[in-house]
């Protein structure tokens, strides 16, 4: 993608992301592959809901700026995530609610809904790492690898991949909502045992 449009893509992500209530504070980063290699991502310590174009940061598949800003401290693993395929263009990392919920447990939430079942990509559990280092890129890359578009890392978030952005919001989005579904069926069925 051309650095202009990458720009446009990444701020519309960040706001709808930040609208949906899927990132809070400053959490949560994008990136996308430029067409010459290098990576454009969100900085570090931004609120997504409030990004702009100018924000963003160019680094190298090494981290290094081309120009002033900070990246994101999980740069290492929006590079790893585009070693890990040549068909990832797009890296969306976010920690919604209710898959940092089951990502606690150490285990994926149960697929048990259409929606679930059938729109939701595959998705993979990545054991825990600490946020920023090259362990948990690794681990990342090494889940992603076989095609996998999702990744529910461990006491810590979500990351989708994609070639497009449209795909990646909306896998997010959709993991969420599952997620949340999920919760509420355990909790339900709990409640009906009870009676």
């Amino acid at each position: 993608m051309k650095e202009r449009d990458a720009r446009v893509e990444v701020v519309r992500c960040a706001h709808a992301l930040w609208d949906r209530g899927l990132v809070t504070g400053s959490s949560g980063n994008i990136s996308v592959r430029l067409d010459d290699g290098d990576i454009l991502i969100t900085p570090t310590r931004k609120a997504l809901g409030l990004l702009r174009k100018s924000d963003l940061v160019r680094i190298d598949m090494d981290g290094k700026s081309h120009k002033s800003g900070k990246p994101s401290s999980e740069w290492r693993l929006h590079a790893a995530a585009y070693a890990a395929r040549n068909d990832i263009d797009v890296v969306v990392h976010t920690h919604p609610t209710f898959c940092v919920v089951w990502s606690s447990e150490d285990r994926l939430f149960p697929r048990e809904t259409v929606a679930s079942t059938e729109s939701l990509h595959a998705m993979k559990l990545v054991p825990f790492h600490p946020n920023g280092t090259q362990a948990l890129a690794d681990a990342t890359r090494d889940a992603l690898a076989d095609g996998t578009p999702l990744a529910l890392l461990a006491r810590h978030g979500l990351v989708a991949v994609s070639g497009e952005m449209e795909d990646a919001y909306v896998q997010t989005d959709l993991a969420e909502e599952c997620a949340r579904v999920a919760y509420f069926s355990v909790l339900f069925r709990k409640a009906l045992s009870n009676t």
